[in-house]
């Protein structure tokens, strides 16, 4: 009996949590777990979580959007990095925000390799060819840190390129 990785997905956009999770099904690599509210994904975080939270989780992946709702801060996302923070043992957990908002000073908190270490940041409209392609890289290749400089790199000349 093998174990396949799991993906925690969460977003308050229920189509979305279902649509990814379709998409990551089809692939027959992946256990999804889909949470509709913030209160169900910290759980499903916890219950994840290895040696009361000291070393890193045994999720794959999260995959999750911003909250409109809420501060940049008070933001998932930013939830998951100060667990995370908590322990020395403990490795940054891979993470997409799938977004309908390209907001830069969104990208560039959620890429900041010291603050939301994202490992992709798509748009809602085109993210479904994208995902499975991403999850091979982040689980099977183990390149989160990789994709996270690159799109880092490439939003910084985006801007540099605005300016």
């Amino acid at each position: 009996m093998s174990f396949k990785p799991v993906v925690l997905l969460y977003d308050l956009n229920n189509k979305l949590v279902d649509d990814c999770a379709k998409i990551i099904g089809k692939t027959g690599l992946y256990t999804a777990i889909n949470t509709y509210n913030e209160v169900n994904a910290i759980e499903a975080l916890r219950q994840y979580d290895r040696m009361f939270g000291m070393l890193t989780n045994r999720l794959s992946c999260v995959i999750t959007g911003w909250n409109n709702y809420k501060r940049p801060r008070d933001q998932f996302l930013f939830r998951i990095r100060k667990d995370e923070r908590r322990s020395p043992l403990r490795s940054p957990t891979p993470v997409i925000i799938i977004t309908e908002d390209h907001r830069n000073d969104l990208r560039q908190l959620a890429l900041d390799p010291m603050d939301g270490n994202v490992a992709a940041y798509l748009h809602v409209d085109d993210f479904h060819e994208a995902i499975p392609v991403i999850l091979q890289k982040i689980v099977f290749d183990n390149r989160a840190q990789e994709m996270n400089s690159i799109a880092y790199a490439q939003l910084q000349r985006e801007i540099e390129d605005e300016e």
